[in-house]
């Protein structure tokens, strides 16, 4: 069961994620300008973002094994007439559609997953579904990239279970380091390869970091949990692609790394600092 949990993981993140590197493909066949093509990323991330909660809460009486055979069911449809659309509208409906299932997916598979083990190792299984989102993203990036997935999500699956505070925001972290390091020292191959490695190990434990986080907080309705934390993070990913293309046309790639490593260093700042104050304020709670 979980092995097929993780290929239809893998599935959904290569749907997701492929026409990143098709971009140009796609610009030219359906001659549209490249920032309209873009849409196809940044809408299918706020697509997620705004229906991840609420098609939870619809179908959360629905058996599961009910749920996951029409999500890949429509996924596959929808995957099909993307691939024989010849126009830019047809094109961007059938993202949304996929954007519709996977919204649902993220939310229903983490609790069947975790549910076939004791809470204990959850952090690994948690891991093990990461590791096919991070093997979906290898498919289209440089395997430098696709290294540092591999060596992030192994180390963070295994921590998870023992440190899950400290998780994520080392994952923060190390993702600041891989795109400041590139913005100061992206000209030098070797050097570029090397924060590429970081930048990319950080992808996949900063979901599983917060997917593991949302588990133990809400423990009764993780469907709705998970559902939330997969609709933030697709969130990012769409306000991430927006700001990108705003930064890009006035300080080039260098200035996005830039943007995007400021970015990471406040988001680990207010993690640490809100681990300082939970530690100030456990003993008062004797």
């Amino acid at each position: 069961m979980l092995g097929a949990l993780m290929l239809a993981a893998l599935t959904f993140n290569t749907a997701e994620n492929l026409p990143v590197g098709l971009l140009e493909l796609i610009s030219d066949d359906l001659r549209m300008s490249l920032s309209a093509v873009g849409l196809l990323v940044t809408g299918y991330g706020v697509t997620v973002a705004i229906a991840s909660v609420p098609l939870a809460h619809v179908v959360r009486a629905v058996p599961r094994r009910y749920v996951l055979t029409g999500l890949l069911a429509a996924l596959v449809v929808s995957s099909l007439v993307a691939a024989l659309a010849a126009s830019y509208r047809l094109l961007l409906v059938t993202r949304l559609l996929t954007a519709l299932a996977q919204a649902l997916f993220w939310a229903v598979m983490g609790p069947d997953a975790v549910g076939l083990f004791a809470p204990e190792v959850r952090g690994r299984v948690v891991g093990a579904l990461s590791v096919a989102g991070s093997l979906a993203l290898a498919l289209g990036v440089p395997a430098g990239t696709w290294l540092g997935q591999l060596a992030g999500v192994s180390i963070t699956g295994a921590f998870l279970d023992r440190f899950p505070q400290s998780a994520l925001a080392a994952a923060v972290a190390t993702q600041a380091l891989g795109m400041l390091g590139l913005y100061a020292f992206g000209a030098h191959q070797v050097a570029a390869v090397v924060f590429l490695m970081l930048m990319g190990g950080a992808l996949g434990p900063v979901f599983m970091s917060t997917q593991n986080a949302m588990l133990h907080c809400a423990p009764g309705r993780t469907d709705i949990a998970l559902a939330a934390n997969s609709g933030a993070y697709n969130a990012g990913i769409a306000a991430g692609a927006a700001l990108g293309a705003l930064v890009l046309p006035l300080a080039e790639v260098r200035g996005t790394f830039l943007a995007g490593g400021l970015l990471a260093v406040e988001s680990c700042t207010v993690l640490l600092g809100g681990g300082l104050l939970r530690a100030h304020r456990r003993p008062q709670c004797r």
